[in-house]
């Protein structure tokens, strides 16, 4: 998660993860920073055996300094975890998921949703894909608000509300 502007960066899931295949998952995840134009100073991450050698390397080949959680210390990454409650409460807990593909799917949904279109009271109710990109907070709504069309996604387990132009 890029903290300043709460935006979800995913790498692929495996049942069986190693140091080689994380450190293409950094990779990847540095990739996309760079496309959506984020320069990462830091990557929090905690202590777990596959975030050494290769990931560490990899990292710092590219500027960013990786920093490991303490140990028993879930509060020391407290947004991420927020995130990942969310995730299970708001949408893994109400499908029966049929593997990899079918995850993938769910929590790319989910990260969609939660990038494009979830505003965020930390962030003056603005969708962090706004943030990013620097558009102005919306204005308050005054009188009448109109017509209000929903979007959802995920068989409606995701919903999205604006008002019609």
């Amino acid at each position: 998660m890029h903290l300043r502007s709460r935006t979800i960066l995913l790498a692929e899931a495996t049942f069986s993860p190693h140091t080689g295949w994380m450190a293409q998952q950094v990779r990847n995840v540095l990739w996309e920073c760079e496309d959506l134009a984020i320069r990462p100073r830091f990557l929090l991450h905690d202590r777990d055996k596959c975030f050494c050698g290769d990931f560490d390397a990899v990292l710092r080949s590219a500027g960013v300094a990786p920093l490991k959680t303490p140990y028993h210390a879930p509060n020391a990454s407290p947004f991420i975890e927020r995130w990942g409650r969310g995730l299970r409460e708001e949408c893994l807990n109400h499908l029966i998921l049929f593997g990899l593909k079918s995850l993938r799917r769910a929590v790319g949904f989910y990260r969609c949703h939660f990038n494009e279109f979830r505003p965020h009271q930390g962030l003056a109710n603005c969708v962090p894909q706004a943030v990013r990109t620097g558009e102005p907070a919306p204005e308050p709504v005054r009188g009448l608000i109109g017509t209000v069309h929903c979007e959802e996604s995920l068989g409606g387990l995701l919903k999205s509300y604006r008002r019609a132009a």
